[in-house]
């Protein structure tokens, strides 16, 4: 069965259609927070106990704070991978401004391995 359209109708649907349209491309666009995740793990002798080690999700622009504590026997010697946002790559405790994806390491040296 066709319906046929007179043409008053047919310009209310084609206006009512264009505006649901941009109101998704708006909605859309608006919910794109700028998300990027942070990938955090350790060398052999400490761990990343702030935040933690694992994948994490942060919006664009959000400073983390990182903490590295060495077990016994070993020390924290840097911060390894995208550190080009970070206060200071040689200090165990840090932050990292996230605009981009990262994949951070936390590197413990041996000082008793000799």
């Amino acid at each position: 069965m066709k319906i046929i359209l007179s043409s008053k109708r047919y310009n209310y649907l084609a206006r009512v259609s264009i505006f649901l349209i941009l109101a998704a491309l708006i909605v859309g666009m608006v919910g794109c927070t700028g998300q990027y995740s942070l990938s955090i793990s350790s060398t052999t002798g400490g761990a990343v106990t702030d935040p933690g080690e694992g994948l994490f999700s942060y919006d664009q622009g959000t400073v983390v704070k990182l903490v590295a504590e060495p077990d016994a026997g070993y020390q924290f010697a840097n911060w390894a991978g995208n550190v080009d946002t970070m206060d200071d790559a040689y200090a165990a405790s840090t932050t990292i401004t996230i605009n981009n994806y990262y994949n951070i390491i936390a590197k413990f040296d041996c000082s008793n391995c000799r």
